[in-house]
């Protein structure tokens, strides 16, 4: 089976309890200042918990009851978090590997008592970052335990994202830590200490890429690669700078630092493998399967979102550094993009780009290596989508093997006119919205809308050069503020996670699709172990 064009659906939709705005999720850090991160618990299972701006910190999660899956959404009341805190961005290590659990990590400021000034100012603010980790034996992967041992440390700035990282100590064990980017131009490191409780360190000992910063770091990501001895470290900047650190982590020292600007503000930043990596079982041994490259470079793209501008792509920066450079067509046309994921959408082993926009949409983009690919691509989006087409608009909801969403409505024509005024508020999510830019038209249309398609424009890619094309397009009726991949049905499956203002978007992939790819595959591997095995005999 052949497939390009997943129809990706909501299987549960959850509102939050709270009317004010949703900055962010816990499972990997999304959206510009503000983020959301995952919890993963030692039996496997996952959840994730969302925070709003007013202090509403829910946790949402599949429970098991007999046979059945049941979405569950639950507050948590986090202690030493007053009424009138702002939430400011949000982060979970888990560290069960260390036998210390979950820690949760929270920055939030207050308003202090009016103290009037010569200058007049009496507005004044207090920042702090509360740590969360549970003291009794036992408790230590339970969320409402481990919400009432609270570490608070005071904060001289205004905090940014927090996010976490590990660090290589000695004999090559790796310890976690809490990174968190300020008003203050400096990126702070908090360590756990003896007794299990962290406190600041300086950052420029085990991160000396952070040195002598010259403007506030908005998003930061990190990769280690080759056995954890070197490491990339990309910082997007308020002023619209992003720096890639080339890093020894034995030694600690920056071997190269590479540098691009851009016009505006960046919201995220991402580094990403172009294709998904896994090894073979080791019982398969045809030469059929190419050999492992677990000892080789890795290849790491650079994924670059701004405030204004398109997104951009720089492929292979450790060999061509920042030179080769794509743009994702009318990604910048929906507003200011706020956050990204890398996943694997269509199941064919290479990874597509998901971008969240404040203009309410969810963009998907494959990366087209020729024209002639591209054009075999098309061919077959249109006929699957011909059938795709007939089989939705006559098929109920419960042949989809999906719960619907409350929120969501699905849509398979476009108006050409509704397209045009997309960027005016919508008040319905349209639940399969895909916009297929290499089997239509119309898709192709909407692309040259925003001077990013097929004409020379200025940011726009040639087809016959690799290029970055729009896959399919998701509506939602509020901005779509965080975006992750996580298995949190616990199928095998990675589901999308995506957060609005209104609540928490849990979407799926057709179980049918899904279960005949698999099907296919399994008949692949039977004719590995075949030939193994005949191997082994002629042996």
């Amino acid at each position: 089976m052949t497939r390009n064009n997943w129809k990706w659906s909501d299987a549960n939709f959850s509102s939050l309890p709270s009317t004010e705005n949703i900055f962010g999720i816990t499972t990997t850090p999304q959206t510009n200042i503000y983020l959301h991160a995952r919890v993963q618990d030692p039996d496997g299972s996952n959840k994730v918990v969302i925070a709003s701006l007013a202090g509403k910190i829910v946790v949402v999660e599949y429970l098991r009851s007999f046979d059945n899956l049941i979405p569950s959404t639950k507050e948590i009341h986090f202690t030493y978090l007053p009424g009138d805190a702002e939430l400011i961005s949000l982060d979970v290590i888990s560290k069960f590997n260390q036998g210390n659990g979950i820690v949760v990590g929270i920055t939030f400021i207050k308003q202090k008592q009016e103290i009037h000034l010569e200058d007049g100012d009496n507005a004044c603010t207090q920042q702090y970052l509360n740590i969360y980790s549970s003291c009794e034996p036992g408790q230590e992967s339970q969320l409402e335990s481990i919400a009432q041992g609270c570490l608070t440390i005071d904060l001289d700035f205004v905090p940014y994202q927090l996010t976490h990282s590990y660090i290589i100590i000695s004999k090559g064990q790796k310890e976690d830590v809490f990174l968190l980017g300020g008003s203050d131009k400096k990126v702070h490191l908090y360590k756990e200490g003896l007794q299990h409780r962290f406190r600041e360190e300086d950052s420029d000992e085990f991160f000396p890429e952070f040195q002598e910063l010259d403007s506030c770091i908005y998003w930061l990501d990190i990769e280690y690669y080759e056995a954890d001895t070197r490491r990339l470290t990309a910082m997007g900047h308020q002023t619209g700078l992003v720096r890639l650190a080339i890093v020894d982590a034995v030694k600690t020292e920056v071997l190269r630092t590479l540098v691009s600007e851009h016009d505006s503000p960046i919201t995220s930043v991402k580094i990403f493998n172009p294709v998904c990596n896994s090894l073979p079982p080791s019982f398969l041994k045809s030469d059929k399967i190419p050999t492992s490259q677990l000892n080789e470079v890795p290849t790491f793209n650079l994924l670059v979102v701004s405030a204004l501008s398109p997104a951009t792509v720089h492929r292979d920066v450790l060999n061509r550094q920042l030179s080769d450079c794509l743009v994702l067509p009318g990604s910048n046309s929906y507003d200011i993009p706020l956050c990204v994921c890398v996943m694997d959408v269509d199941f064919d082993g290479q990874n597509e780009l998901l971008v969240g926009t404040y203009g309410q949409e969810l963009l998907a983009y494959k990366f087209i290596e020729n024209a002639e690919k591209s054009e075999l691509e098309k061919s077959t989006i249109s006929e699957e989508n011909s059938e795709d087409a007939s089989k939705i608009t006559s098929s109920p909801d419960d042949k989809r093997n999906r719960h619907k969403s409350n929120e969501c409505k699905h849509s398979i024509n476009f108006d050409e006119d509704l397209i045009k005024s997309n960027l005016s508020r919508k008040t319905k999510s349209q639940e399969n919205m895909f916009l297929d830019s290499q089997g239509s038209d119309q898709g192709t249309c909407l692309v040259n809308m925003y001077n990013n398609a097929t004409t020379p424009r200025e940011g726009a890619q040639p087809h016959w050069t690799p290029h970055y094309s729009l896959l399919w397009q998701r509506s939602f009726s509020c901005p779509v503020m965080g975006v992750d991949r996580l298995d949190i049905v616990g199928d095998g499956l990675d589901d999308l996670i995506v957060v609005t203002q209104k609540g928490v978007h849990i979407v799926q992939p057709d179980l049918l699709d899904v279960a005949q790819v698999c099907s296919e595959r399994l008949q692949q591997i039977a004719l590995l172990v075949q030939d193994t095995k005949q191997e082994e005999g002629d042996t």
